[in-house]
This record gives structure tokens, C-alpha cells and sequence, in this order.
């Protein structure tokens, strides 16, 4: 390579470290913010502060996990200790035997 073949790549790699930088700094500015709307689904509440309206499926799926911990706590609290430390023992080698 000649010295001005070297001297113009130098330069356009220069020009290419420039406008990466500039690139990258853009990229790490935070995006603005969307203003909130009446609902914020993040949040779970309403732009007056109120909690949001769940929906239908939600609402049964979530009771349907309060009626099985429930069950559970009522379960744990009938078993023996002993008996719920085998139980849990024999599960763990199940689970171990099927892998």
C-alpha cells in the first residue's frame, strides 16, 4: 500500500469510529417516556390512583391459586410431620428416578 492509500483509509476509519460513537450515544439516551394514559397497565391503577378493574380470567385463575394454597395449608397442618417428610423424600427419588 502506497502512503495515501493508507492515509485515506485511516480516514474513513476515523470517519466510521466518529459515527459509531455518535451512534452509540444515541443508543444510551433513554427513550422519552409516553405520557400515562387513564389506565396504566403497569401499575395495575387508574390515572386517578384507584386500583384497575381485573379481568374476568384473571380474577379465576387467581382464585382457583388462593382455593389450592388453602388446600395445601389445610393438607400440611393434618399430616404428620413424619409422614410429610417421607412423602416429600419418596417424591425427590421419584423425580430423581425419571430424569
Amino acid at each position: 500500500m502506497r502512503n495515501e492509500e493508507i492515509k485515506a483509509e485511516l480516514s474513513a476509519l476515523r470517519a466510521e469510529v466518529v459515527a459509531l460513537a455518535a451512534a452509540r450515544e444515541k443508543a444510551a439516551q433513554p427513550a422519552p417516556q409516553p405520557e400515562p394514559g387513564p389506565l396504566s397497565t403497569a401499575t395495575g391503577t387508574t390515572a386517578a390512583g384507584a386500583p384497575a378493574p381485573m379481568d374476568h380470567e384473571h380474577e379465576g385463575f387467581m382464585g382457583q391459586v388462593r382455593e389450592l394454597v388453602e388446600l395445601l395449608e389445610e393438607e400440611l397442618k393434618e399430616t404428620p410431620v413424619v409422614s410429610g417428610l417421607v412423602i416429600f423424600s419418596v417424591g425427590i427419588l421419584v423425580g430423581r428416578f425419571l430424569r
